[in-house]
């Protein structure tokens, strides 16, 4: 899948295209690209507590996986849900208050991986 274009592409709440993204809108555009696709919702508020990683699954229908690429990992940070997608087994797309990056998938704590 290419995602070079994907870079930088600034964080926008509920954003869903390439003036702006949020976390989930980015993990759906990766998704559409490798053919797959997840329901969209909106969630209440800009934090997600992490305890919610259930109700994602339940949402959304993912299935747990193991690490690899093409699979969503939903994480935590400072306790609240976030995701991204693999681009292989180590190194994920993401999104943060400054855009779009790809980091090593290590640095981040609680991980759990979900494959569409």
């Amino acid at each position: 899948m290419r995602y070079d274009d994907l870079l930088g592409v600034p964080f926008k709440t509920h954003g869903r295209d390439k003036k702006g993204m949020d976390c989930y809108g980015l993990v759906l555009e990766c998704l559409k690209r490798e053919g797959k696709s997840l329901p969209d919702f909106y969630y209440q508020d800009t934090h997600q507590p992490s305890s919610e990683a259930a109700i994602y699954a339940s949402r959304t229908g993912a299935r747990i996986s193991d690490r690899k690429k093409g699979t969503v990992a939903e994480y935590d940070v400072e306790g609240n849900l976030h995701c991204g997608y693999m681009l292989d087994k180590e190194n994920m797309l993401h999104m943060t208050h400054s855009g779009v990056r790809v980091s090593p998938i290590g640095i981040f704590k609680n991980v759990t991986f979900y494959e569409v």
